[in-house]
């Protein structure tokens, strides 16, 4: 009688212990589960704007993208890098819309046309130009995320939650992310912050005009 009892207990504890690993194993983790919360969140996001600084010790970077959905895009970049004691200065702006696209040059804006009439940001969100948060699947697959501090970026509460991968010495911050109540990302930044983008104006009428007709030089086809 009693070894029996034992052997059902027995049994039941590795019935639980095998149940409660299913449970592990099939539902998401607080990281994985709000990064696809972000996913869908910035899949679904109409427009925004993104600032980018990078800011390195050979390199520095500053970037302002306005995007409008489904295809306007409007991009402002300036850099500096120096190289075997130069220094290379280079700026840079751009117009995205309905599949033309006006780069400005010191002569005047170039028009050019293309097939494709939505704009990448606007195809993929921001993951289709931000390099850090374009490594979310492979994170969420094969990496780990932890959750953070809560904090203000301008005048948004969120939440930091931070990616690592596995390397030969273990695991490693690959980027961390600050994200409010929305799901939205509103600062993305390395672990070192030496490139920090911040998000603002998600789901905001944004204006993106194109260049007028007089200032255009030259129309490639």
């Amino acid at each position: 009688m009693e070894r029996s009892q034992v052997n059902s207990l027995a049994a039941r504890a590795v019935i639980f212990g095998f149940v409660a690993l299913l449970i592990w194993w099939v539902l998401p983790s607080g990281g994985s589960s709000e990064f696809k919360k972000m996913s869908d969140a910035m899949r679904n996001a109409r427009s925004w704007r993104v600032h980018s600084v990078v800011n390195e010790p050979t390199k520095t970077v500053d970037s302002l993208t306005e995007v409008y959905c489904p295809a306007r895009l409007h991009s402002v970049t300036k850099s500096l890098i120096e190289e075997n004691g130069k220094k290379y200065e280079n700026d840079s702006e751009v117009v995205w819309a309905e599949g033309s696209s006006y780069t400005k040059t010191e002569q005047g804006w170039v028009l050019s046309h293309e097939f494709v009439q939505q704009s990448a940001a606007c195809s993929w969100g921001p993951r289709g130009t931000d390099a850090l948060l374009a490594q979310m699947d492979t994170i969420a697959t094969l990496g780990k995320i932890r959750k953070g501090d809560k904090r203000e970026v301008g005048s948004f509460a969120c939440r930091d939650w931070i990616a690592s991968l596995q390397e030969l010495g273990g695991w490693k911050d690959v980027f961390g992310v600050c994200v409010d109540s929305e799901h939205l990302p509103r600062e993305v930044f390395t672990p070192d912050r030496s490139e920090v983008i911040s998000y603002t104006d998600w789901n905001q009428p944004i204006k993106i005009d194109t260049p007028p007709s007089e200032e255009i030089v030259k129309t490639w086809r």
